[in-house]
């Protein structure tokens, strides 16, 4: 079947680690590794004869079971579950299979089962921040001093360094992988409480066998296990949204300095990489246009995350199957995300010269408050910012130099002389702590 996960022409956007946890194979072995938990757990506290959870772990394992049979089973019983716990109960035998599944409800198995696949997804993903990170480190580092043009609206504004904005990029991201950690604590957690949350099956274990579970499977207890919430994978979801905002927001940047126009950086290059059909010139920025389009498709599924929590009393499969579908597909988007950007980062090239160039299309202006903040010493900076844009306006409008039109104001005049202004409309003159943030947050 047809996806975009599995189609020939878009497969290779997506991590193909990631897509091998959420398969239909990992997806059922997720299940059968609750359910045999659950079993092992609940023989533990006299729930279920051990002899049972003996066979039911023998027999939870995926290839053992036949996926079309049981695809044909859920399209006859309109079930999502049914079919698979009816072939278990045939692997188990009797005995055995009228303990399976004891006291819990599909959600209960789907969500924890989910769980188990999200935190090998996480694993996936931290590793590439982590890897991205250091290569933004390295990025800003080595370009602590290069000088750039800062814009701001999509015009020079003041100097920066490349390095600066590289390392801006950097906090953003581990903050990012800071709250996703976090999330990750939140999010992993085991939820069996049964039709309606409240062990009422459970012969008055339901707290120890759930922890029980827990344990066995390495994840966190739920406080109260009602089939309701779902803000625990709400708020994991929303921060691969803010990853995904933060990885097109670069991608977008790399895009602009890559402009034919502007050609102060560019993405990797190799021969027999095509830019286009028809124009043979074009080295495209490919990985970045990439990883903007995966962003976007990541961050427009965060609106469902909530939508999914607005769940009607104590169980509402008009919720739960939206996020049956979400959670992995979140998971696989967020963790190819994260990779791209990593490979992009680690590819760029910086070109210091054309930066160098930009810095000069505007004859000094873009150093026009350096001289202000001069001026605004002797002449206040409400009346220095005056004779700046006086003297900007004039040089726009009419030609000639930034320099000659400062000198000319009547302001100025008697004032030239004091004026070290071929300093001040030096851009290296200008950076305020640049550098200083740099090694701060490279230290981080």
């Amino acid at each position: 079947m047809f996806t975009m996960f599995t189609s020939h022409f878009t497969r290779h956007w997506f991590d193909q680690r990631s897509l091998n946890v959420w398969s239909d194979n990992s997806t059922l072995q997720a299940w059968l590794d609750v359910e045999v938990a659950l079993a092992k757990a609940q023989a533990e506290e006299g729930i279920i004869p051990e002899s049972a959870a003996a066979k039911i772990a023998e027999m939870g394992r995926s290839e053992l079971f036949n996926l079309e049979h049981i695809s044909a089973g859920i399209i006859s019983t309109m079930h999502p579950l049914v079919p698979v716990l009816r072939e278990f109960e045939g692997l188990c035998g009797e005995e055995a299979a009228g303990m399976l599944h004891w006291g819990v409800t599909t959600q209960n198995i789907f969500e924890t089962g989910a769980v188990l696949q999200l935190r090998e997804s996480h694993k996936i993903i931290m590793e590439g921040l982590e890897s991205a990170l250091t290569k933004l480190g390295v990025l800003a580092r080595d370009n602590r001093d290069v000088v750039q043009a800062g814009r701001t609206h999509g015009q020079h504004a003041l100097p920066i360094t490349f390095g600066f904005k590289v390392a801006a990029w950097h906090a953003e991201l581990r903050r990012e992988r800071d709250l996703l950690a976090s999330a990750g604590e939140q999010a992993f957690v085991v939820r069996l409480g049964g039709g309606v949350g409240t062990f009422a099956a459970m012969l008055g274990n339901g707290t120890k066998v759930q922890s029980r579970v827990a344990e066995i499977l390495g994840l966190g207890v739920e406080d109260i296990p009602v089939r309701s919430a779902f803000d625990r994978f709400a708020h994991y979801i929303s921060v691969l949204g803010l990853i995904a905002a933060t990885a097109q927001k670069i991608a977008e940047e790399i895009v602009f300095l890559q402009r034919t126009e502007i050609a102060e950086v560019e993405e990797s290059f190799h021969h027999g990489k095509v830019g286009s059909s028809t124009m043979a010139q074009k080295r495209n920025p490919q990985k970045s246009q990439n990883l903007i389009g995966l962003s976007r498709m990541l961050r427009g599924r965060v609106p469902l995350a909530f939508e999914s929590m607005v769940r009607n009393n104590e169980g509402d499969a008009s919720a739960s199957n939206v996020s049956d579908v979400l959670v992995p597909e979140v998971a696989v988007i967020g963790a190819s995300v994260v990779w791209l950007l990593d490979s992009l980062v680690g590819g760029l090239t910086v070109n210091k010269d054309q930066m160098k160039n930009n810095l000069r299309l505007s004859g000094g202006m873009i150093l026009s408050e350096a001289v202000m903040m001069q001026l605004a010493n002797v002449l206040g900076r409400h009346t220095a910012h005056h004779v700046l844009y006086d003297a900007a306006m004039e040089t726009v409008e009419h030609g000639g130099s930034f320099e000659d039109a400062i000198t000319r104001h009547e302001k100025v005049r008697e004032l030239a002389d004091s004026l070290d202004l071929k300093t001040l409309l030096d851009p290296a003159s200008y950076l305020g702590e640049a550098g200083k943030c740099v090694d701060e947050e490279v230290a981080r």
